[in-house]
């Protein structure tokens, strides 16, 4: 899932979560990670709704530890969800709609956590919180006026403030905006003071995109699960045949299960026809918008907001496909 809507203090209990799956070397992001994660932010509201139950985070790690064993072997990059914490955040998006919250803050994280109930994450907190519905009971009555600040818009900016926000987010392609996006906006936005201070300073912006695709985000607070997931993926032409490479973990290890229940490739045939379809119709919509990123668009020479954008994107595209 995509965390646009996460607010601030969501995405860090997150990027947390993750670090403690580092920290007690697991493969898989679990519920008790994310447990681990929503304390690790102590001014959220989950945090503070534990906290007056006399729940904390030494007492989170001492239930973790009886349940689950750290792992023996180091980890660096990208640490895939586990199916009970993916399914805990789908269920965090639900909480937000049904309380008619536009964003999706540590509360509803939590209250996702307690839904699913399944997961490590859960069953920790059910042992010492009896019954567990008081966490509901507890979010909903701090509900009001008490949420998690949303990451709202940006303040009014100059016009090079905003061809370079533009710029990003066109950067970014649909993940989250993060600080490496900003970064490559501020140099590519011409005639703006940043990208002018800069390029004096002697910062070139082909050596600060090479640097940036070389750097792992997954190891900043710029981590992303998704994107982490998608910079390992590559369309590539093979004779007449399009092959779509996806290398994650998680997506190679249920294609390997897979492959085993089925004893060999999964081909186009019976139900499986229909369920290709989506991922037919997505894999040519996703190739005719990186071919238009990468043609000149006729509003660039009328040095429209827009023609900016294309045109720096296509500036940032370029050379690193060709790499």
């Amino acid at each position: 899932m995509t965390f646009e809507r996460f607010t601030v203090k969501a995405r860090q209990a997150v990027v947390a979560a993750q670090e403690q799956a580092r920290l007690l070397k697991h493969s898989h992001i679990g519920t008790e990670h994310i447990l681990l994660g929503l304390l690790d932010v102590p001014d959220s509201m989950a945090a503070k709704v534990l906290h007056r139950l006399g729940y904390d985070k030494e007492t989170a790690q001492v239930d973790i530890a009886a349940v689950v064993k750290p792992g023996t072997k180091e980890l660096r990059g990208h640490i895939p969800f586990a199916p009970p914490a993916k399914k805990t955040l789908e269920l965090a998006l639900r909480e937000a709609q049904q309380l008619h919250h536009n964003d999706i803050g540590t509360e509803h994280i939590l209250l996702a956590l307690v839904r699913e109930g399944e997961g490590v994450g859960a069953k920790v907190l059910a042992e010492r919180i009896d019954p567990i519905s008081k966490i509901r009971a507890a979010v909903l009555a701090s509900a009001e006026g008490s949420q998690d600040v949303a990451a709202g818009p940006w303040p009014t900016g100059t016009p090079a403030t905003e061809d370079t926000l533009s710029t990003a987010s066109a950067l970014a392609g649909g993940s989250p905006v993060g600080s490496h996006h900003l970064l490559e906006a501020m140099l590519r936005v011409e005639n703006s003071m940043a990208a002018r201070a800069l390029r004096e300073l002697g910062v070139d912006p082909d050596a600060v995109a090479a640097k940036i695709d070389e750097l792992d985000p997954e190891t900043t607070t710029d981590a992303n699960p998704e994107e982490a997931a998608a910079r390992k993926m590559e369309i590539r032409l093979v004779d007449d045949e399009v092959h779509l490479i996806l290398r994650d973990p998680t997506t190679v290890t249920i294609a390997k299960n897979l492959t085993e229940l089925s004893g060999g490739p999964i081909q186009g045939v019976g139900p499986v026809v229909g369920m290709f379809v989506p991922l037919w119709r997505s894999t040519n919509e996703l190739l005719l918008q990186i071919q238009r990123m990468l043609e000149p668009e006729p509003e660039e020479e009328d040095g429209s907001a827009a023609g900016k954008v294309a045109k720096a994107v296509r500036t940032v595209l370029t050379p690193r496909l060709r790499r």
